[in-house]
C-alpha cells in the first residue's frame, strides 16, 4: 500500500512544497500534487524534510554500551539514536587482545529493530594504533600489527567490520590497509603520530577516511610537520566532531573552508551519557561528568567524548562555519554514506531508498523522525 507524508520542503530544494509517497520501508516517489484520497500517515506542516543522519562513530547512547557484550545494550543505544535522529550508524568500539571479544562477535551478528537505527557495521577503534596517541584508549585495546592478531580481528567481527582506525607509521599496517581493502574496510589514519611523508603514504595504500580530525594525531596549528596537509591534499574523507571542545570555532570555520563539504563527515564520537540529563556517568570502567553535551573524566584527566546527538553536532557545524543548512545535513547524511559505500540506498531522499526521515521545523529544531516509513514517537 502506498502511503504519504504530505507538505515537507525537500532539504536541497525548499522553496516548493511536496508530498513524500511510500511503499512500506521505503521511499517510492516524490509527487509535488497530493492524490485524492491519499493515505496519508504524517502531516510535515511545511517542515524540511532530510535523510536520516548516519554516525559513524559513536560508542554508546541512552546509558547502555554495546562494549558490555549485551544485545540489549546495542538496542538500547540503536533505539535512543534513532529517537534523537540518527537512523543509522557505526557501533564504535575496541579490540581487547586479552579478552575472547565475545563484545565484537555480538556487534557482528545482532540484528537491530525497525524502529532503531540501522546497524551499519563496527567501527574498530585500533588495536593497530599508536600508543603515543592513544588518548583515552586504554592500552589492552592496542595490539603491535600482525597476520595473527588481524585475523583475529576479522573473525571476531563477523565480516561486519565497517571501519578500522590505523596508525600506518607503525611496522605492518602498510598490510593491515591493503587488508582492509580487500575485505572492504575503510582503512581510518587516526590515533597516530604520524608525520606528513607517513600519512601522505598511509593515503596512498589506500586509507580513505580520517578519524576525528586534529584530535589524537599532531596539531595542525602546533606541530611541526603534521598530517594535516597530507590529509587535504588526498581524497579521503574526514571525521569532525563539531561540538566547539573536540573542535573550536575558528578550527571548524578554517576546516570547512579548507575541505568544502564535500569531504566532511560529522560524528559525535559519544558515549552513554547520548540523550541522557548531564551527570555522572561511566565509560569503560572509568567515571566521567556529562555537561553542555561535553563529557569529561572526572578525575580531571581531559575530555572523553561528547553527549550530544549528530542532530546537534549538525547545526552547531552549521553555526560555526556559516554554511547553508543544506551542506550542514549534507555532511551527517550523503557523505557518510558515500564514506560506507551505501549511497545507492541510504542518505538521500530518492525512489527506492530507505525510507528514514527527519524533520526540521523553521526554529530549526528536529521536529519528528521516520524511520522505515513509519514515525517514531519520542
Amino acid at each position: 500500500m502506498i502511503t504519504f507524508i504530505k507538505n515537507c520542503r525537500l532539504y536541497d530544494h525548499p522553496e516548493q512544497i511536496i508530498h513524500l509517497a511510500l511503499d512500506g520501508p521505503y521511499i517510492h516517489h516524490i509527487s509535488y500534487k497530493l492524490p485524492h484520497n491519499a493515505a496519508v500517515i504524517f502531516d510535515a506542516k511545511n517542515c524540511i524534510v532530510a535523510p536520516g543522519l548516519i554516525d559513524t562513530h559513536v560508542h554508546g547512547a541512552g546509558g547502555a554500551n554495546p562494549t558490555d557484550g549485551k544485545p540489549s545494550s546495542l538496542h538500547t543505544m540503536a533505539k535512543t539514536l534513532c529517537k534523537l535522529g540518527t537512523t543509522a550508524f557505526n557501533p564504535t568500539s575496541f579490540y581487547i587482545k586479552s579478552s575472547d571479544n565475545a563484545h565484537l562477535e555480538m556487534m557482528g551478528s545482532t540484528q537491530t529493530h525497525p524502529d532503531e537505527a540501522d546497524c551499519l557495521g563496527i567501527h574498530l577503534e585500533g588495536p593497530f594504533i599508536n600508543p603515543i596517541k592513544k588518548g583515552g584508549i586504554a592500552l589492552e585495546c592496542l595490539a603491535i600489527p600482525d597476520r595473527e592478531t588481524l585475523s583475529d580481528v576479522l573473525m571476531k567481527t563477523r565480516g561486519q567490520l565497517s571501519i578500522m582506525t590505523i596508525a600506518p607509521e607503525l611496522p605492518w599496517n602498510d598490510n593491515v590497509i591493503q587488508m582492509c581493502k580487500e575485505f572492504g574496510v575503510v582503512a581510518s589514519f587516526g590515533h597516530s603520530n604520524a608525520d606528513y611523508s607517513e600519512a601522505k603514504e598511509g593515503f596512498e595504500q589506500g586509507m580513505s577516511l580520517a578519524t576525528h580530525l586534529n584530535n589524537a594525531m599532531k596539531k595542525y596549528d602546533r606541530d611541526e610537520d603534521a598530517p594535516f596537509q597530507a590529509i587535504l591534499k588526498s581524497d579521503a574523507f574526514v571525521q569532525m566532531i563539531t561540538d566547539g571542545h573536540h573542535l573550536d570555532e575558528k578550527t571548524i570555520k578554517y576546516f570547512y573552508e579548507s575541505f568544502g563539504t564535500d569531504r566532511i563527515v560529522l560524528i559525535t564520537d559519544g558515549i552513554e551519557s547520548c540523550g541522557l540529563p548531564d551527570g555522572e556517568y561511566s565509560f569503560n570502567g572509568s567515571k566521567y561528568r556529562s555537561e553542555n553535551g561535553l563529557a569529561f573524566y572526572s578525575d580531571g584527566s581531559g575530555k572523553i567524548g561528547t553527549s550530544l546527538p549528530l542532530f546537534d553536532i549538525m547545526m552547531r557545524f552549521k553555526e560555526f562555519s556559516g554554511c547553508t543548512l543544506y551542506e550542514a545535513i549534507k555532511t551527517a547524511s550523503e557523505n557518510p554514506a558515500k564514506c560506507l559505500h551505501v549511497e545507492d540506498h541510504k542518505g538521500f531522499i530518492k525512489e527506492g531508498y530507505d525510507a528514514d526521515l527527519i524533520f526540521i521545523d523553521n526554529d530549526e529544531k528536529l521536529s519528528a523522525v521516520i524511520k522505515s516509513g513509519k514515525l517514531i514517537e519520542n
